[in-house]
């Protein structure tokens, strides 16, 4: 969250207020969602019938019976944008009050939120949901549950336990400009087929290969990470362009105000800078609230929570602005690594970050959820 470091008693007090934002449930839950079944049905017809379980009609439908409908409501809707003629009751027995307090899950520390609001991790409260999905009377409103969870393991925020109570310029983005994202999920995937396999020079477990729930959401997970926790090296306290080279100096150079170090002058904190990005403050005192950060428990790695450059009250998200990277991953969802050759594991750019999120995870989580859909139509 903008504001990491403000006092917990604070973060306590926003948290009786409102929850943390995830993806837009009037656009990117429900869409995203169909998107799934679609592929599903497109790659394997026998799945025909799961067609009649999407794009609810409260005028039409019985409640709690749907996909897209288990994929909105599993946010507990209490959001001031709640659509009551679309989604009906905002709030649902069969959804846990405070549900999106289980809705964050950074796999490298392990951690829901950062502060933590309650609950508990999205691997861990997966299987309540699961145990939903084949002990219930109405399995596909749960399986949208699920599906809820793995979209939101595809979001940066939620993967970096970042407590966004104050939005999130990606899913913002997605709330305006859905539509403008160019996507086409191709493959239904499986951990069987497609997970990440074993490899002692990466942070993820062993063990994502073997279909289970909780593998469709550390699969999804892990790959967001990855894709969105940028190597930046041992940044050291040292003015002018004497960082050493990296996958985040290379985003952002020095001859273009990008990452260095400022020692703030007398009443300013000692920072890391990136003109477009803002800043990672040194110790506490005047100017305590990041914009970007080394990544918990993952040193050397860098997380940018500020990507639509925004520092004051306007938000370029909803106007479709955002800061641009000068390179980015070939390969998308590669860990940049110190042995990697940047020259060849990175390429120039010109998308603002929030497109290049869209064009990447939407199609990712998508493909994950429907080979979920087909895993828990078989074992259910």
């Amino acid at each position: 969250m903008r504001g990491k470091h403000i006092l917990l008693i604070t973060i306590a007090l926003l948290l009786t207020a409102a929850p943390a934002l995830a993806l837009d449930n009037n656009v990117a839950h429900p869409n995203l969602t169909v998107r799934a079944v679609n592929l599903l049905v497109q790659q394997e017809p026998a799945y025909s019938y799961l067609s009649s379980y999407i794009n609810f009609n409260l005028a039409a439908h019985t409640q709690l019976t749907f996909l897209d409908e288990g994929s909105v409501k599993e946010d507990y809707g209490f959001w001031a944008d709640w659509n009551t003629s679309v989604w009906g009751s905002s709030q649902d027995p069969n959804v846990p009050y405070l549900s999106y307090q289980s809705h964050g899950f950074n796999p490298k520390t392990g951690v829901n939120w950062d502060p933590s609001p309650g609950g508990t991790t999205a691997l861990v409260y997966s299987t309540t949901v699961w145990n939903k999905i084949t002990s219930a009377y109405n399995p596909y409103f749960h399986m949208g549950r699920f599906a809820h969870l793995m979209e939101d393991m595809a979001s940066p925020a939620h993967a970096h336990a970042d407590l966004h109570v104050d939005g999130d310029d990606f899913e913002t983005f997605g709330e305006y400009h859905y539509s403008t994202i160019n996507f086409t999920p191709t493959t239904v995937r499986m951990p069987s087929t497609h997970g990440l396999p074993n490899d002692s020079s990466l942070p993820h477990p062993n063990g994502m290969t073997i279909n289970s729930h909780q593998n469709f959401i550390l699969n999804v997970v892990w790959r967001t990470y990855y894709m969105t926790s940028y190597w930046g090296g041992i940044l050291v306290k040292r003015m002018g362009d004497r960082q050493p080279d990296s996958e985040l100096k290379r985003m952002f150079p020095y001859w273009d105000g990008g990452l260095r170090y400022d020692n703030g002058g007398w009443f300013v904190n000692d920072h890391y800078k990136i003109d477009a990005v803002g800043y990672n403050w040194i110790g506490w005192g005047i100017g305590n609230n990041p914009d970007w950060w080394q990544c918990t428990n993952d040193a050397q790695y860098f997380y940018l929570e500020n990507i639509d450059g925004n520092y004051w009250n306007s938000n370029p998200s909803q106007a479709g602005l955002g800061v641009a990277p000068h390179v980015f991953k070939v390969n998308k969802f590669t860990r940049i690594k110190p042995t990697t050759n940047l020259n060849t594991a990175l390429a120039a750019n010109n998308k603002i970050f929030t497109v290049l999120y869209g064009e990447n995870l939407y199609p990712m989580s998508v493909e994950w959820i429907a080979g979920f859909l087909k895993y828990a139509e078989a074992n259910r």
